[in-house]
């Protein structure tokens, strides 16, 4: 007699077997057992989408202040030194954004300046909207991190975030003054801010990403 119970939940399913073997009318014959037990576990892995030339990166802004809400488009156009993004933003106009490597690679400090006509170039600590490196290298190992001369600590969070309608791959940290959430893509190579609030007076919403 076999039973099977299976139980699931959103991340994961696992198969219990339990079996009962009789046997009977074995007396004249060898006792010959086998046995064969398969579980199979079905993990959902997470969407992580790929950043790299020609992404292009839609955000939705409110300055918390006035609640003035704005569509902020990034688009990738050099991932090499200097990191480009080109942005566009409806009735304002367009340009473009310069990350030096150093910045993406250990840079401390992330500025949310408002863009100008032309190129925008950030110093050498800065980066904008994502994480460095070396930052990110901190939350995954020690589930914490500094920013802007700031401690964040990770937060267990079971909201499901979603980019492009799929369950995505994002951490949430939190401020050591309670004020700051951040939202980021766990992805090593481009650790994308996908959600920030009460930043320096601005509120930033990933709306999608066209990989």
């Amino acid at each position: 007699m076999l039973k099977i119970a299976i139980s699931c939940n959103k991340h994961y399913a696992i198969v219990f077997i339990t079996y009962k073997l009789y046997f009977r009318y074995m007396r004249k014959t060898p006792l010959i057992i086998l046995l064969a037990i398969i579980c199979h576990v079905a993990i959902a892995q997470k969407y992580i989408p790929k950043i790299g030339n020609n992404s292009i990166i839609n955000y939705n802004v409110e300055a918390t202040a006035v609640g003035q809400k704005i569509q902020l488009m990034l688009t990738v156009t050099s991932v090499t030194d200097p990191v480009t993004l080109g942005w566009s933003i409806p009735g304002l106009g367009t340009g473009s954004y310069q990350m030096s490597a150093k910045g993406l690679e250990s840079g401390t400090k992330m500025k949310l300046k408002e863009p100008g006509y032309g190129v925008t170039k950030l110093k050498d600590d800065e980066t904008l909207l994502v994480l460095s490196k070396s930052t990110f290298s901190d939350l995954t190992k020690n589930q914490a991190f500094e920013l802007n001369n700031g401690k964040f600590t990770v937060k267990t969070d079971e909201t499901v975030y979603k980019i492009n309608d799929k369950d995505a791959d994002v951490i949430h940290a939190v401020s050591a003054n309670g004020k700051v959430d951040i939202w980021i893509l766990n992805n090593a190579d481009f650790p994308l801010v996908c959600k920030l609030t009460g930043f320096g007076g601005f509120d930033i919403d990933l709306a999608s990403i066209k990989e």
